[in-house]
């Protein structure tokens, strides 16, 4: 029997041993292609290119080419441990390293070969589904699938040099070793001894962690905790490294207080301490990819779930444009007109008037320009536009905000000057005590409040949104003298007004609005046109500020909103799945490549008269901790990590409920997995047993 025979009949022999490596291999193909078709994909380019949204399609790219090294490399490795003892029987019969590694290039090539043309046979055809669903999404601009060639070259390149990488290190893994490791490797037991006390105290830290962090997050126990927050984030990752390791010894020092719950489960438990010792790195690396995927799928999916919920939030009333001593000037008689006329039904019109003030804000002992525009209010305007009946003092003030937040909010010691926000000098700009604050102001009117003396409301007052080149969502209520008094100071161009409309707005309607204000403007038919129509003129500072004064308009900002957020979750869904996808392979490799490890504590077991089923129920039941206890960890420190990210917002109940939904997918995943790997299992001992 020649090499060349010996190569083909241990390809056929293991052909089904090669199944998961070409899976992992061409599934990485496929998602590689998918990606570039969409980076490269001439609509793309021309609908989004060079904005944040393309930005996050070019870093998603990057995450799958470096997952995609990372995957391959260690289900290769894993792979070569599994077939160690096949290659230390080939040593033994006179095979050299060089034919090992030639073997083995001849074995990769043709799993390359292989995996390159079925991915890429997959990755057109589910490419094809890719963009079919992403158009779902995209009401308004629908992107065509094209195949074109940098995506070939891209997702081959790259799988290329990733394989090529992959080789090489397996060669020089293979050059290292000597013959007596890789007749010893199946062998080779993690010798290690598991601390009670360690593992209680790790548990008690988590524990502990996991409660401070959102207590802290919300500010309960202090306001500046940024170093304690840090630190409590870093123990709940790190600690669980130690608990997988110790957890087995923990929960038998407890079982050992029930002799009969102790007893049934004896030589379970007691396979589960060696397994979780040798096991705890992998099972700490699947916690942590299922948190991951759970988190980041987590929050794109309750993001665009609850996208509607945000946009009411957000958008109190349907039609809002701002007012000033140059444009938009029309009155509430005309705007109802105008939108009725177009079937449109008209509830609330009002007409909120603001004034537009640098604030300075004191962070800390430092005074820092909080806002160049900050939203001035006076509380006779403020009650009758709410309905409300705020009554302050000239020294108080109100801080109306349109958000809800859980946590408490203060608004620090303020100062509003009467100037010009074009006139703010670089000094003014800069961090400083308030001495050289109110030096750098001198010649200029001033209003200084007190933190104490600002009351912190969240009230629907306006639509939470930017335009007209200022932030509207917060608005400073003062007293009705004061108001008059900065008003007096101030130039006419800082008073402007902020139309605000509630109804039934038929699309006809905001349109006829819109080429009304147009027209009075004496702006041509290229203006607004759509609400992004702004970053299109980024390089020309005037007609950008003109653009910005469009007015928002409810439903409009919804489907941008659901584009923008269905499109993120479209894309950041694929990533997720490969990192829940490979929380599974990764424990389907380990289990397998051990397989030789707890063959002998098993035939111990056959010896002393324990039958062969008994024995598989022993192994399902090991098989069942090692794969869900980290799978459900982890889809519970996902969870946990989505909930304090959110915990400040009162939308966070819903927000969770999304997740968890995909949790629920996750763990169905992981069943799967579950079942395939003690199939495989159960087949490779049956020779044994």
């Amino acid at each position: 029997m020649n090499f060349s025979t010996i190569v083909r009949k241990n390809f056929l022999y293991n052909a089904k041993k090669y199944l998961s490596l070409y899976f992992v291999n061409s599934l990485t193909v496929a998602i590689l292609f998918m990606f570039g078709s969409l980076l490269y994909n001439p609509d793309v380019l021309r609908q989004v290119g060079d904005t944040t949204l393309y930005g996050i399609v070019r870093f998603a790219l990057v995450g799958v080419v470096l997952f995609s090294f990372v995957f391959i490399t260690y289900s290769n490795l894993s792979f070569l441990k599994y077939r160690s003892k096949e290659f230390g029987m080939y040593i033994t019969l006179g095979m050299t390293t060089k034919n090992l590694i030639k073997m083995l290039f001849l074995e990769n090539v043709g799993i390359f070969a292989v995996s390159l043309a079925s991915g890429l046979v997959t990755g057109g055809v589910f490419g094809k589904l890719f963009f079919m669903g992403l158009n779902q999404i995209l009401i308004s601009k629908p992107i065509s699938f094209e195949l074109n060639g940098s995506s070939l070259l891209l997702s081959s390149g790259i799988f290329l040099i990733v394989f090529s990488g992959n080789f090489i290190f397996n060669m020089l893994y293979l050059r290292k070793i000597s013959i007596v490791d890789v007749l010893q490797a199946a062998k080779k037991r993690e010798i290690m001894k598991s601390s009670v006390v360690m593992g209680s105290l790790a548990i008690l830290v988590f524990a502990a962690s996991v409660f401070l962090l959102p207590q802290l997050m919300l500010g309960k126990l202090f306001d500046e905790a940024t170093l304690i927050i840090i630190i409590l984030i870093v123990l709940t990752m790190v600690t669980p490294y130690v608990i997988f390791g110790t957890l087995i010894s923990v929960v038998k020092s407890v079982m050992k207080h029930f002799k009969k719950t102790y007893n049934n489960n004896l030589i379970v438990m007691s396979n589960l301490s060696h397994r979780f010792l040798s096991y705890k790195t992998t099972m700490y690396i699947v916690s942590l990819l299922m948190a991951g995927a759970l988190f980041f799928i987590g929050m794109t999916y309750a993001m665009y779930a609850t996208t509607d919920e945000n946009n009411d939030r957000d958008h109190p009333f349907d039609v809002m444009f701002v007012e000033s001593n140059r444009f938009n000037q029309m009155d509430d008689g005309e705007i109802k007109s105008i939108l009725t006329k177009q079937g449109s039904t008209v509830e609330q019109n009002e007409t909120l008037e603001i004034l537009q003030l640098p604030e300075f804000r004191d962070y800390g002992g430092s005074w820092v320009l909080w806002d160049t525009h900050a939203a001035i209010s006076s509380e006779g305007n403020y009650n009758r536009h709410m309905g409300t009946s705020y009554s302050l003092s000239p020294s108080q003030a109100l801080f109306a905000r349109v958000h809800q937040e859980n946590r408490e909010y203060a608004v620090p010691d303020n100062v509003l000057a009467v100037m010009d926000p074009e006139l703010i000098s670089e000094e003014l700009r800069e961090k400083g005590s308030k001495d050289d604050l109110l030096k750098a102001l001198e010649g200029y009117p001033v209003t200084e409040y007190k933190s104490g003396s600002i009351k912190v409301v969240s009230e629907p007052y306006i639509n939470s949104v930017q335009t007209a080149n200022a932030y509207f969502g917060h608005a400073l209520v003062v007293d009705d003298i004061v108001y008059e008094q900065i008003k007096a100071a101030a130039a006419e161009s800082q008073v402007i007004k902020a139309h605000l409309v509630k109804g039934d707005i038929r699309e006809a309607g905001f349109q006829a609005l819109v080429q009304a204000l147009r027209e009075r403007n004496g702006f041509d038919s290229s203006y607004w046109n759509s609400p992004s129509q702004q970053h299109e003129y980024q390089t020309d500072g005037k007609r950008t500020t003109f653009e910005a004064l469009r007015p928002i308009y409810k439903d409009e900002q919804l489907k941008s909103q659901l584009e923008t957020n269905g499109t993120i979750f479209f894309i950041i869904i694929f990533l997720g799945s490969l990192f829940a996808i490979a929380s599974g392979v990764v424990l389907y490799h380990k289990v397998l490549s051990d397989i030789d490890d707890h063959k002998e504590s098993l035939l111990s077991l056959k010896r002393i008269g324990v039958t062969r089923l008994e024995i598989i129920v022993i192994v399902s039941k090991e098989l069942a901790v090692t794969f869900f206890l980290p799978s459900i960890f982890g889809v519970g420190l996902g969870l946990y990590y989505f909930y304090v990210l959110f915990s400040n917002q009162n939308l966070v109940g819903q927000l969770v409920e999304k997740a968890a939904l995909v949790a629920s997918l996750f763990l169905v995943l992981q069943v799967v997995f579950y079942f395939v790997s003690r199939r495989k299992y159960v087949s490779e001992l049956g020779k044994y047993l």
